[in-house]
């Protein structure tokens, strides 16, 4: 996957914005994505990620993310691969409530801290640290 192949956010339910050396994936309006979607964020989280001007990661979620048994275990499985891929030293999860702390806990990165905010700017803070 080339640079001119990457999943493009804006023909999809999700966002992306670079601060500094952190890549942060918006994930607010997530409902359940369809697979297309959350494919689509995997694979540009993968080949976004792993270019050397990210050190580290923030997936953000929305009040509203609904993540049923399934889509927890396919994140757990396919952004563990993902995180190892892009060899960043800082993965996190953002969410009020406990969506960040239940995808943190289905991801294991060796190799990379994996924490999971309430707030996106302690998240920052840490991912900058």
């Amino acid at each position: 996957m080339t640079a001119n192949t990457l999943p493009k956010p804006s023909e999809y339910e999700w966002d992306f914005e670079q601060r500094g050396g952190v890549g942060i994936w918006f994930m607010s309006g997530w409902q359940g994505f369809a697979d297309e979607d959350l494919e689509a964020a995997s694979d540009h989280y993968r080949e976004r990620g792993k270019r050397s001007d990210i050190d580290a990661t923030l997936a953000v979620f929305g009040d509203e993310t609904k993540l049923p048994k399934e889509t927890q275990e396919f994140m757990g499985e396919a952004w563990s691969e993902n995180g190892e891929y892009t060899g960043v030293e800082r993965i996190g999860f953002v969410a009020e409530g406990i969506t960040a702390m239940a995808v943190k806990s289905n991801v294991d990165v060796d190799g990379a801290e994996v924490e999971s905010f309430t707030d996106l700017e302690t998240a920052l803070e840490w991912a900058r640290a």
